[in-house]
């Protein structure tokens, strides 16, 4: 299988993802500290909003290639900082 000569490395938009993971660090907080018990419902809409939040930065990118991969990486790991701040918040 040949690959074409002319391709270029994708580029992650570093920034973008510390944005993105910012922003779902940001409502992570919120809805632990804002929340009583029943945070479920919240935790989901936090979700929901960080991959709107992260699927606009990627599309700013205007950039093609690599985008699934940019935009998979991004809502993981904004899945996982508010993972993580909830179960902080859980144990405190």
């Amino acid at each position: 299988m040949s690959t074409p000569e002319n391709t270029e490395p994708v580029q992650w938009h570093l920034s973008r993802l510390i944005i993105a993971w910012t922003v779902a660090a940001i409502i992570g907080v919120l809805v632990t500290v804002f929340t009583d018990a029943i945070r479920f419902p919240w935790l989901v809409l936090a979700i929901g909003v960080s991959t709107l939040v992260s699927f606009a930065l990627q599309l700013g990118t205007a950039q093609r290639e690599g985008f699934i991969s940019r935009l998979a990486f991004s809502i993981s790991g904004s899945v996982v900082v508010i993972a993580v701040i909830d179960l902080i918040g859980a144990f405190i």
